[in-house]
């Protein structure tokens, strides 16, 4: 398909994905820590074709440079309190939109769908999770460093990465001695970053601390 008419595609899909996060926000009165992570999962998602349907870096790259620009003129003039009207500081929209670009970047790179697909699904669907875990079931809230979680949150965390890693890593690997070990602290690293990075930092820390671990694996 011509690169243009993808792009337009997607900018309009992830455009109704923002829109509808902020109609939920506005209608429903969800809180905007909730509906910020709707939207999350909601670009996520799209975002998750992006190996199937898109052959060159440069249209996920013209995307992330778009949606910065609409992200901080947006938050500057007050629009999409569905995604900015929080509490706590955090560049972490900015950092999702340029993970995606990162990831897309080393799966071409690697010529290896995983270091896209496992890293991204831990930042779209753990983190995700993890959050609306520790908001609605905030089981012992510990602060480590300037980042403040819950126990619960961090849980299950821990227990989707390892979900996400077995469904990503080849069926080949099963065999290896090291493998479940490697799930483990695979698993355990990415939950205590998550756990220590603030702001949002954990959009980019994470999946470049899993993308390390991976080449270090298959290397």
């Amino acid at each position: 398909m011509d690169e243009l008419y993808l792009f337009l595609i997607y900018s309009v899909v992830i455009l109704s994905v923002l829109i509808m996060t902020e109609f939920i926000y506005c209608k429903i009165k969800l809180p905007a820590e909730i509906t910020r992570k709707i939207a999350h999962i909601g670009s996520g998602i799209v975002g998750l074709t992006f190996p199937e349907f898109v052959d060159s870096q440069w249209l996920v790259f013209i995307l992330a440079i778009v949606f910065s620009i609409v992200l901080l003129i947006t938050k500057h003039k007050g629009l999409f309190p569905s995604i900015f009207a929080i509490e706590r500081k955090s560049i972490g929209e900015l950092l999702y939109v340029w993970d995606v670009w990162l990831l897309f970047l080393l799966y071409k790179n690697f010529d290896n769908d995983i270091y896209f697909y496992l890293p991204y699904s831990i930042v779209v669907f753990a983190d995700s999770t993890a959050a609306l875990i520790g908001r609605i079931f905030p089981v012992k809230k510990y602060k480590l460093f300037l980042s403040q979680k819950s126990l619960g949150g961090s849980f299950m965390f821990f227990v989707l990465s390892m979900f996400f890693t077995l469904l990503f890593m080849p069926a080949a690997n099963y065999d290896d001695t090291y493998f479940f070990l490697f799930v483990f602290a695979f698993s355990v690293i990415v939950t205590f970053v998550e756990a220590i990075s603030f702001s949002g930092f954990d959009n980019m820390s994470v999946p470049v601390v899993a993308v390390i671990m991976l080449y270090f694996y298959f290397n």
